[in-house]
């Protein structure tokens, strides 16, 4: 039997880290989307509909050109409160994030979407529950200049040190880290 052939519809390092400890053949390609655009035109969507929609355009985005392969497209939201907590992208953003999330509980919800030949064939998603200690404004601050955590939802790269941040968690490493794989790979191998 061949070896599994993936495309992963990401620029996300931490993705590419987790697809790359299994015995897959995987092609790394950034999505050809404006994904701005996107959550733009869709400001009426829920955000775990979003978070769905971005995933599935993402894998699309690249059926034309790898129209042999599954393609995983990823999108993952942090949702506080009920709405989207997004990525920070400077540090004074980072640290009033932190702040928001201190002591609370929040959700990490996780949309995956597989494409073959411009045919989506598995819509998955998972959501992780995430209790964050009560942080004091130093640990905070020096979290952020230790991780700069700028372009991670949630403000936090729990693969580095943002783990030390929680009380609590439920649900897998993968999930939590933008891609559960080893689900995804199940999944997939039922479908061939």
């Amino acid at each position: 039997m061949s070896r599994l052939e993936i495309v992963l519809a990401s620029s996300s390092k931490i993705r590419r880290d987790i697809i790359s400890n299994y015995d897959v053949d995987v092609i790394f390609y950034n999505p050809e989307i404006n994904e701005e655009q996107l959550k733009q035109d869709n400001l009426n969507l829920n955000p775990r509909s979003l978070a769905a929609l971005l995933a599935k355009s993402k894998a699309l985005s690249l059926a034309d050109k790898f129209s042999e392969k599954f393609i995983i497209g990823c999108d993952q939201i942090c949702i506080f409160n009920g709405k989207i907590m997004s990525k920070p992208l400077n540090e004074d953003k980072a640290i009033s994030n932190l702040k928001k999330l201190s002591g609370n509980t929040h959700n990490l919800f996780g949309a995956y979407c597989v494409t073959k030949g411009n045919e989506i064939i598995i819509e998955h998603q998972i959501e992780c529950e995430m209790e964050m200690r009560n942080l004091t404004d130093s640990e905070i601050e020096e979290y952020v200049a230790l991780d700069k955590p700028l372009e991670s939802c949630g403000a936090y790269k729990f693969e580095a040190n943002g783990f030390k941040l929680f009380k609590s968690v439920i649900g897998s490493l993968e999930a939590i880290n933008g891609l559960p794989f080893a689900d995804l790979k199940e999944l997939i191998d039922a479908k061939i």
